[in-house]
């Protein structure tokens, strides 16, 4: 995203909608002020005589033509659709006749009002033509080159925030399409069992309607935010774990955490597509059903480990999981993670290993 410190008064003045005609007007008096200090230097003494506010507003008015043709023409038709080479050619050659008028129209200011050429004057003959002319060409080319790195700087944060924002939505999407799969078949079988055991068992119905009650809230409220506390999406993982406990006897489950992860904050229902995937594998699973997470830090990197014990010739090595969290991190442009899966045969179990580094919030 955009940082915070770009959001300035120069920021502001730059990109704001409301500060457009303050900006039209602080270009045309810069124009001016740059013009008039080249005018009256050429024509040092001799201001007097000739119509120097007349020659000046010629001058701005020709500079500005310019230099709107640059922002309104060749920026948005050459520089930003790339075709640099033929920007860099428009932008020289404008600038070579900016260079040969400046020095035309001295030289017929001077023959109209008979005046001489004056010590600053490019036909003075202790000048060096070459050297004045190449000087007006790269001081010419300063002033649209400042102008172009400024338009330019202006459209590329604007596409940055069209891309952010089209990432945003996009994990918006992300994140409402992984709660609408936990919650649409994870809520009505829930519901089917509280109603089951409504009968046969009234206190496991209640037990499992306040651990949904608690899974729900969480995916609602805390789930709308960008970043949540580590020790809030453990907490989750243990509801959820316990209210799929509450409807299956076989499951039996174990989380370890360090002491370091209270103020850790991570994206939302990032690893619960572990949970959800290997829950899927192991329910047609005979006899107890073994499930161990633990989170760790170490040096601003979180390691997460979750381990199964699926049978040795169930294939599935939570390839939805991993694509899910790859594509989530992607968008969040965060690629500094590891995930791995480590398949031990001689204790039946599956192992996920997932390493990632902890952003700054």
């Amino acid at each position: 995203m955009i940082n915070r410190e770009l959001h300035n008064p120069l920021y502001s003045f730059l990109m704001e909608s409301k500060f457009r005609w303050l900006r039209h007007i602080v270009l045309i008096v810069s124009v001016g002020i740059i013009l008039a200090n080249h005018l009256y230097i050429t024509y040092k003494g001799q201001t007097e005589n000739i119509g120097i506010h007349w020659i000046m507003l010629l001058y701005i008015m020709v500079f500005l033509t310019v230099i709107y043709l640059n922002i309104y023409m060749f920026i948005p038709r050459l520089l930003l659709k790339g075709k640099y080479i033929e920007y860099a050619l428009i932008l020289l050659g404008t600038v070579l006749i900016l260079s040969l008028g400046d020095i035309w129209a001295e030289y017929h200011i001077h023959k109209y009002y008979s005046i001489p050429f004056g010590e600053y004057s490019f036909y003075h003959p202790e000048r060096y033509p070459a050297v004045d002319f190449f000087s007006a060409f790269f001081i010419f080319m300063l002033y649209l080159f400042s102008v172009t790195v400024i338009v330019f700087y202006k459209h590329w944060i604007i596409d940055i925030q069209k891309v952010e924002r089209l990432k945003t939505d996009q994990l918006h999407s992300e994140l409402d399409s992984l709660k609408s799969r936990i919650n649409t078949e994870f809520l009505l079988d829930k519901l089917h069992k509280a109603a089951g055991y409504s009968k046969t068992n009234p206190l496991n119905a209640s037990r499992i309607l306040l651990q949904l009650s608690r899974v729900l809230r969480y995916q609602l409220y805390d789930c709308s935010r960008e970043n949540v506390l580590l020790s809030s999406e453990i907490k989750f993982f243990n509801d959820y774990l316990n209210l799929e406990k509450i409807c299956n006897s076989n499951l039996d489950f174990s989380i370890q955490h360090s002491q370091t992860i209270k103020n850790c904050f991570i994206p939302p229902l990032l690893l619960i597509s572990v949970v959800v995937e290997s829950l899927k594998i192991l329910s047609d699973q005979e006899g107890v059903i073994l499930i161990n997470i633990e989170f760790g830090i170490t040096d601003n990197t979180l390691f997460f480990i979750y381990t199964d014990n699926r049978k040795e010739h169930e294939v599935p090595k939570y390839v939805d999981s991993q694509m899910a969290i790859s594509k989530r991190l992607g968008l969040l442009q965060n690629q500094n993670y590891s995930l791995k899966v480590l398949p031990d045969k001689v204790n039946s179990q599956y192992k996920l290993i997932f390493q990632y580094e902890l952003q700054e919030v």
